[in-house]
């Protein structure tokens, strides 16, 4: 039965051979999508820069984080697990890969076809490395009679035993955006920044042939005499002789009454720049990806990285990482009290300021103690700074309006009647008579 099932999903899905297309794997509803189609904007014209931008910020901002495996203990408070097969995983995927390759090709995979795919290498029940695949040559396919789930990979070159062939849904990490015509299979947001790539293609390219190929002259030469094409075409040559190639930029001698008449560039012509904003805003926003982070000042008014990546963690950022997290999760098996998350304290590591200012804070609010703030900034314990602090005069609502209780230290005895308190300075110099008298005494 296995083999029948093989045959019946290379001969439906294309797989007859490791770099077949993808095109027949989806439904007829999305062909009309041209990357879903096996073409891409390199063939319709060129990448925008725009749309590497908006997934670097992604794939390199979260290849910078460590990824850690935590243990709540009975407390609440959370353990890093530092050993152990998924620890292992978790700081080195494969023998060929750091963790930072795999989680940048993670997610270029998952948000350039919409899925990231990586099947999980086993010594027996344990898992001992994740292998990725390409998000355009992985395919799941539902077994009619039992409707279990297989995923149809295409070879992988650095591991010659994994050619195209049939996965359990058990062994593949599968990362998915969202799924509108298959429960299984994500859409990438180029989907809805099509039109707006498309744009900035197009304009690109002009401006390019504007410069390059001189889509239209920069000036002509005039004059009132009547010349013969052979004049024509000797002044032409002329012309370009001096005022191109190395003689670019000398001064030409014009002869014959001729003059250079400088050509503008039109109050159309210059709103073009506006236009290539908006297609790069567009972009932006189907990523969800805040515009300073990409390069562009506009709409810039935020005063410090603290409050750009708190922004983007609220509107996109936080919610790959929560995502990607809960997928490993479930491939690998890890379920209460147990979890995968992403380090975001590296988001911080450039704001030493907004960094110091918020441990200080919460060290003076009980939140850590001394040792643990330190720890954060990799500096060693220190003597009695394992319990946390609060200031005194922080008190339960119970307990406000309460007398306070006594204190330990005597309070100051009072002068007989009839007799004058010490003033400020007798009190001093009676002090400091004490402690004379002490010292001599030994």
């Amino acid at each position: 039965m296995a083999r029948s099932i093989v045959a019946r999903l290379k001969s439906l899905l294309g797989f007859a051979s490791p770099v077949a297309s993808t095109q027949q794997q989806l439904p007829m509803n999305i062909l009309g999508n041209f990357w879903q189609r096996g073409y891409d904007l390199t063939t319709l014209g060129g990448v925008p820069a725009i749309r590497t931008a908006c997934i670097d910020a992604y794939a390199q901002t979260m290849a910078s984080m460590e990824m850690q495996l935590w243990l709540e203990g009975d407390d609440g408070g959370y353990t890093e697990i530092r050993s152990g097969p998924v620890a292992s995983i978790l700081r080195k995927p494969n023998t060929y890969q750091t963790r930072s390759d795999f989680i940048l090709n993670l997610i270029w995979s998952l948000y350039e076809w919409g899925n990231g795919y990586a099947v999980i290498e086993r010594a027996g029940a344990k898992p001992v490395g994740l292998h990725l695949v390409q998000g355009n040559r992985a395919q799941p396919y539902i077994e009619a009679d039992t409707h279990a789930v297989f995923y149809a990979v295409a070879a992988n070159p650095l591991m010659p035993d994994m050619a195209t062939y049939l996965v359990p849904q058990r062994d593949v990490l599968h990362v998915r955006l969202h799924c509108p015509n298959h429960p299984l299979i994500g859409v990438s947001p180029i989907e809805a920044a099509a039109l707006a790539m498309s744009a900035n293609v197009a304009i690109t390219q002009h401006q390019a042939a504007f410069f390059q190929r001189m889509a239209r002259p920069s000036g002509i030469l005039s004059t009132d005499e009547k010349l013969t094409r052979e004049q024509i075409k000797m002044l032409r040559d002329a012309w370009n002789a001096q005022a191109s190639g190395l003689n670019a930029g000398g001064v030409p001698i014009l002869g014959s009454g001729l003059k250079w008449q400088g050509m503008s560039i039109s109050s159309q012509d210059s709103e073009i720049a506006a236009a290539f904003n908006m297609t790069i805003e567009d972009v932006a926003r189907a990523f969800r990806v805040p515009l300073p982070l990409i390069g562009s000042p506009t709409g810039a008014t935020y005063n410090n990285v603290e409050q750009l990546i708190a922004l983007w963690m609220s509107t996109g950022l936080g919610f790959v990482l929560q995502h990607v997290e809960s997928a490993f999760d479930m491939a690998l098996e890890i379920e209460r009290p147990q979890e995968i998350e992403f380090d975001t304290d590296s988001l911080q590591r450039i704001d030493l300021k907004g960094r110091v200012e918020a441990l200080t804070k919460g060290i003076s609010g009980g939140l850590f103690s001394p040792d643990e703030a330190r720890n954060r900034e990799g500096l060693p314990r220190v003597a009695f700074g394992s319990e946390p602090r609060l200031q005194a005069q922080v008190v339960p609502l119970s307990q406000v309006g309460m007398t306070p209780a006594p204190s330990a230290t005597p309070a100051p005895s009072t002068p007989p009647d009839g007799e004058e308190p010490p003033s400020s300075d007798e009190a001093k110099a009676e002090i400091i008579d004490i402690f004379r008298s002490r010292s001599a005494n030994g």
